[in-house]
This record gives C-alpha cells, structure tokens and sequence, in this order.
C-alpha cells in the first residue's frame, strides 16, 4: 500500500433499505420520507467536508420495484458521486441477470449512481476497486500500487454480530482459519466492504480491514440499541466509525405495537369473511384490500403491514 498524506478517501455504508412505506415499528414518524433523508443528508454533508465518494455495499432499496415516488425521492436525495453494488433485495428475483429489471438499474441510467462491475474499477486514481454484488463470490485481485478494496454483498459475522443458526462458513473466526492469505492480506485486498449483515463491524484477517458497514436506519425494535454508522476510509488503510444523529427518529412504543398487532389481527378476520365472499372475477386480493382499507377506516400503520405482506419478495 503506498504511503500517503493521511486524509479521508472514502465514505463506506450499505442496508439503506429505501421504502415506500416505514417498517412497522418506525410507524410512529410523521413522515417516513423526511425520516430517510435526514441520514442521506448527513453522508452529504460529510461528502461535501471530506471531498470524497461514497462507497456502498448494497441494498439501497428494500425491495427491487420500488414505485416512482421513492425513486424519485433518491434522485433527489441520494448524495453525489455515489459508486455501488446491488444486493439481493435490489435484484429481481435476487438475480443479477434480470438487473435491467429493477429501481436500481433506473438510478444506473439516470447517472445517479455509478454501478461498479465485478471488476477493478479506479476511483480518483487513489483506490483500486472491485466488486462481487448479491451472488458473486469474492477473488483475489492484483497487487497494485493503490489501495486494493473490495467491496462485497455477502453476509459475513463475529460471535457478537451473527444470529442462531448463521452459517459456519460466514464467522469471520472460520475465514481466518481456513482461507489462505495472499502476502499475509485476504484474498490479496487491502478494505473489504461488506454489507448484507445489518449488525455493523471491523475486523482484520492478517492486514486486512474487515469493514460491516450494518444498517444505515434502524428499522426494527431489536435494533433499538444498535448505532448505526458510516465508516471513514482513510488513506493509510484504517477506517473509522462515524455515528450517525439518532436523535430526531422516532419509534412505535411496545404497548403500541402490541396494540397494533391485536388490532390488525381483529381486521384480518373480518377482511378474511368478506374476501370470502367475493367471486373470483370480482376483485384480485390487492384491490380487495384497498377496498377494504376505504370502508373500515383502518389505520395507515395496519394497512402499510398488510400492503407490505402482500408486496415483499422472501428474502
């Protein structure tokens, strides 16, 4: 790695998870879309500080064929000279063959954002990138005077950051013990950026940074401890966490979810009789829903749950 005068090169995220409509426990936001922008716009403002790219590792969006108004929404707000790969929840079927398909393609045309193939890609002559979106498996890169950086969607852990039942394969403890390094680095990099884990952290394999960027936004109440960051590449190799502002989000409280759990299985019985009754030429489930949602009066946060469990692929 060569030496350099040490200064911020990079901006690292990934797990944006961009929606249409707020996951249920961040129901209680006024608006969801003023509740995005505001860490979008705190990566803008470390942009224009640092004078740097943002590299991210995937999964802008929560799901590949998000409508117009979110796309754009992130025309508008994404920050600029913004590089990425796609993860598996902005491919279609989680295939990267069927790409053209999706929202994320559409922010590729627009110029929004640059998709980086999998292969070496050179940022400002400073970083020697490669990239191994949802599905592509990681390879070794050639040595260069850059700094050499891959940037990976693929689930990675440590005994802190992984879940029942994760993969062996995936624990960083078994990737040291078992993947041959390339002059004491792995796979030959210098930063590999990971995303798909939402539990953020940094690790080494020989002199290698391991970097998990984790979630941009908490989404979901088991985060609600969880700090959610940005990671700062320097131009020595090391990166550096910068803790997002939490301070304006706003989250549904347990006594109010339980609520609306039981209050939405209440609607689900009722939605069930009458879908019941229709004929099949009538009304296909959606608009039935719709239907339904108009005449009783439910709350927008029992019909963003159900509308979201009729639209999201399995992950």
């Amino acid at each position: 790695m060569p030496i350099m005068q040490n200064e911020v090169i990079g901006i690292l995220c990934a797990d944006i998870h961009l929606s249409h409509t707020p996951p249920v426990w961040r129901s209680a936001e006024p608006d969801w879309y003023t509740a995005m922008q505001r860490p979008l716009d705190e990566i803008a403002e470390l942009q224009k500080k640092y004078k740097c790219p943002v590299l991210c590792a995937g999964d802008i969006f929560d799901k590949w064929n998000s409508p117009a108004e979110l796309i754009n929404f992130v025309m508008n707000n994404l920050p600029n000279e913004f590089y990425s790969i796609p993860g598996q929840h902005d491919l279609p079927n989680h295939n990267i063959s069927e790409l053209e398909k999706s929202a994320y393609e559409t922010l590729v045309i627009a110029g929004k954002i640059q998709n980086i193939l999998p292969f070496g890609y050179d940022v400002f002559r400073t970083l020697n990138i490669s990239a191994f979106p949802f599905g592509v498996p990681i390879t070794s890169c050639k040595k260069s005077k850059r700094i050499n950086i891959a940037l990976v969607h693929q689930y990675v852990c440590t005994t802190r950051s992984d879940y029942p039942g994760a993969p062996e394969k995936s624990h960083i403890k078994y990737i040291r013990a078992n993947i041959k390094l390339i002059e004491n680095k792995l796979y030959g990099y210098d930063v590999i950026i990971y995303g798909d884990n939402h539990k953020g952290f940094t690790s080494h394999v020989g002199d290698t940074v391991i970097w998990n960027c984790g979630t941009l936004m908490r989404r979901k109440s088991d985060e609600i401890n969880y700090k959610p960051k940005v990671g700062l590449l320097f131009s020595n190799g090391v990166v550096e966490p910068y803790y997002l502002d939490q301070s304006q989000d706003k989250y549904l409280s347990t006594e109010q979810t339980k609520k609306l759990i039981e209050q939405s299985a209440i609607d689900f019985k009722k939605f069930a009789k009458e879908l019941s009754e229709l004929s099949d030429s009538e009304l296909d489930f959606q608009e039935a829903w719709k239907f339904y949602v108009l005449k009783n009066n439910v709350s927008k946060e029992i019909d963003s749950i159900v509308w979201d469990a009729m639209t999201k692929e399995s992950k």
